[in-house]
């Protein structure tokens, strides 16, 4: 059941000292690499072909479902603890989803039926293909595997920030907390605090400064300013984790409400769930999950019904979608009882 409503809509969902990071340096004329480049360089070069095992369907996943839900279904598999199922649903997800190469590499180093060593070379393979393919996630996780000699790797502390870098670069506030960790360790102040600026964490801005003299202050403002210019927008990264959430509530709804998006193509069911986000978020007195799936599933049945109407100018629902502790199931039920009676 869809028993999810204490949890919140969200939008979601790792150098040498007094130096700017590699990334940010001017890259050379002519045809040299960038430091992109050059750091996937470092990587095998594989492909999904080579990685992917064929998909097996399951009683939640199958190929003729789109990828979205394919992708939606497999991370709440996961989340559920159900590797194998999971496992499945991602595969099938993986050409079009890079972020699932990254929970296919988790799954891969928690199978007991494989030995270590392929444990590590299948979860590292994974993250790698996610990793060129500029997935935060994964190059964060390469940050781990080069930093800490996981998933088989040799330690390069070196390669490690590189990549911790990079994933901070690409919108990852871990990473970039991790970053303003580091270089606040190494007394490196000044990109310490840039990366604090990037956060926009005024806690972590306002103890650094009092660590700092003006000039260290001043040379963080202009780390800041150049990391502006590189570094993923947060309207970008919130872009992104929308659309995920998307793919993930829409999927939610999917497995225990499938009537739900009937007769809608993958475009407009995506822009009823978008519409719904954007609805329930301007809304204070909706605030969690629970409440976001009880409202798409009846204001869809109501349409359903009869067209163009809204549920929210009904009090009676108002009230009901308002009750963040009752269970989606049971909001359906009830809502379908104050319906029925407005349409005698």
């Amino acid at each position: 059941m869809l028993a999810v409503t204490q949890s919140s809509i969200r939008e979601y969902p790792l150098k040498p000292q007094h130096l700017l990071p590699l990334v940010l340096a001017t890259a050379l004329i002519g045809c040299a690499p960038s430091p992109d480049e050059e750091l996937n360089a470092t990587l095998p070069q594989l492909s999904l072909k080579e990685l992917l095992p064929p998909a097996v369907a399951n009683e939640y996943c199958n190929p003729k479902l789109d990828s979205d839900l394919l992708y939606g279904i497999g991370y709440q598999l996961y989340n559920d603890d159900k590797p194998e199922q999971a496992r499945s649903c991602l595969i099938m997800a993986a050409p079009t989803h890079d972020r699932a190469l990254c929970y296919l590499a988790s799954i891969a180093e928690q199978d007991s039926s494989k030995d270590s060593a392929e444990r590590d070379r299948e979860a590292f393979g994974y993250m790698a293909y996610s990793a060129v393919k500029n997935d935060s996630c994964a190059e964060f996780g390469m940050f781990q595997n080069f930093t800490y000699g996981m998933r088989g790797q040799t330690p390069d502390s070196d390669l490690g920030l590189r990549w911790l870098e990079r994933s901070a670069r690409h919108g990852d506030a871990d990473a970039q907390q991790t970053l303003v960790r580091l270089h606040s360790n190494k007394n490196n102040l000044p990109l310490a605090y840039s990366w604090a600026r990037v956060l926009d964490d005024s806690a972590q801005i306002d103890a650094l400064k009092q660590r700092m003299n003006p000039q260290q202050i001043s040379e963080g403002e202009q780390g800041f300013e150049q990391l502006g210019k590189h570094v993923t927008s947060k309207d970008a990264v919130r872009k992104e984790a929308r659309e995920e959430n998307i793919a993930v509530y829409s999927a939610n709804i999917h497995m225990e409400y499938p009537e739900t998006f009937k007769g809608l193509s993958v475009a407009e069911r995506h822009a009823l769930m978008e519409q719904a986000v954007a609805t329930v978020s301007t809304r204070p007195e909706f605030s969690t999950r629970g409440q976001l799936y009880a409202y798409v599933i009846i204001a869809r049945q109501a349409q359903l019904k009869q067209a163009g109407v809204d549920v929210l100018q009904n009090p009676q629902i108002v009230e009901l979608l308002s009750d963040k502790e009752l269970e989606v199931a049971d909001a359906v039920k009830k809502a379908d009882v104050i319906l029925g009676q407005a349409a005698l």
